[in-house]
C-alpha cells in the first residue's frame, strides 16, 4: 500500500560542477531514483566548495518542513577543498567528532591496501582520517567502493525527516544510495505514475490546446511537452500520484490528439 508523498531536495557541492568542468550526473541519477521511490525532488541546488554556501543551502532545505529527505553530495574527501562535513556540522549545530564505525572502515581499507603493497604503511594518514571526523549522531552508510562513508542524520529523532551526506564520486554515491540508503530510508513513499505519448514530426505549439484542456480537467496530473530533436518526436508526459487519474488523463490526451495524427 502506498504511503504519503515524500519530497526531497538534492544539494550538489562542487566548484567543478559550477565551473562546467564536470557534468552533474549525480543529481540526475538521484532524481530518477527518488521519483521512483516516491520521494520526488522539489529542486536541485548546486553550490560552491565554500562553507557558507553549503551551510546556507542546507539551512534553506531544513526550513522547508514538507521536505522529508535532504541529500548532500560531494565534498567529503581528504583534501582541503572537501568542506561538506564541517558545513553539515554547522548547519545542524552539532560538533564534529571521530566516528568509530567510519574509522574502522577507513582502517580496514588502508590495511588491505598495505597488504597488497599499494601503500607503504597500514597507518591512517592525517588526510584520510579527516573522513572519519563527522557531525555527531551519524548513522554510517557503508561505502564498499571507497573510503568516504555515507552518513544519515535523523533530523526529528522519529525517522520522519533525514539528511544524507554522500560522496561525490559517482560509483561510490550510486552504490551507497542503492545498497544502503534506498532500502533503509526510502520505503513507504507514494510512487508517482507516468504515462507518455510520442508524436512523430509534431509541432510543439499545436499541443497548447490539448495540454490546457488536460490541465483544467485533471489538475492533479502534471503535463509537460518535451521535443526530442534526435528522434524528431514530441513526447507528451503525464505524471501524478493517482494511477487512475494519470490513466484517465492519458486517454483524454489520445482523444484530443490521436497518435496517428501528424
Amino acid at each position: 500500500m502506498a504511503g504519503a508523498p515524500g519530497r526531497s531536495i538534492i544539494i550538489a557541492v562542487g566548484d567543478e560542477v559550477l565551473g562546467g568542468f564536470v557534468l552533474d550526473s549525480n543529481s540526475n541519477w538521484l532524481a530518477q531514483r527518488l521519483r521512483e521511490a516516491g520521494y520526488a525532488a522539489e529542486r536541485i541546488e548546486v553550490v560552491a566548495d565554500r562553507d557558507d554556501a553549503i551551510v546556507a543551502a542546507i539551512r534553506r532545505a531544513l526550513a522547508e518542513t514538507a521536505v522529508t529527505r535532504i541529500l548532500v553530495s560531494g565534498g567529503v574527501g581528504p583534501t582541503p577543498d572537501d568542506r561538506t562535513l564541517a558545513a553539515v556540522a554547522r548547519a545542524l549545530d552539532r560538533p564534529l567528532e571521530e566516528n568509530a564505525e567510519a574509522l574502522a572502515h577507513v582502517q580496514g581499507i588502508v590495511r588491505r591496501m598495505h597488504a597488497a603493497g599499494w601503500v607503504p604503511s597500514d597507518e591512517i594518514s592525517a588526510a584520510n582520517r579527516r573522513m572519519t571526523v563527522v557531525p555527531r549522531g551519524a548513522v554510517v552508510l557503508t561505502n564498499r567502493r571507497g573510503m568516504a562513508p555515507g552518513l544519515a542524520y535523523d533530523l526529528d529523532q522519529g525517522g520522519t525527516r533525514w539528511l544524507l551526506v554522500l560522496p561525490g564520486i559517482p560509483r561510490e554515491m550510486t552504490t551507497i544510495f542503492a545498497e544502503e540508503a534506498l532500502p533503509r530510508l526510502f520505503s513507504g513513499g507514494a510512487v508517482e505514475h507516468v504515462a507518455e505519448a510520442r508524436y512523430g514530426y509534431a509541432i510543439e505549439a499545436e499541443f497548447v490546446g490539448p495540454m490546457t484542456v488536460l490541465g483544467n480537467e485533471y489538475p492533479d496530473v502534471a503535463v509537460g511537452s518535451y521535443p526530442q530533436t534526435e528522434t524528431r518526436e514530441l513526447v507528451i508526459r503525464l505524471w501524478g500520484g493517482n494511477a487512475a487519474q494519470v490513466e484517465a488523463a492519458f486517454r483524454r490526451l489520445l482523444e484530443l490528439r490521436p497518435l496517428a495524427e501528424r
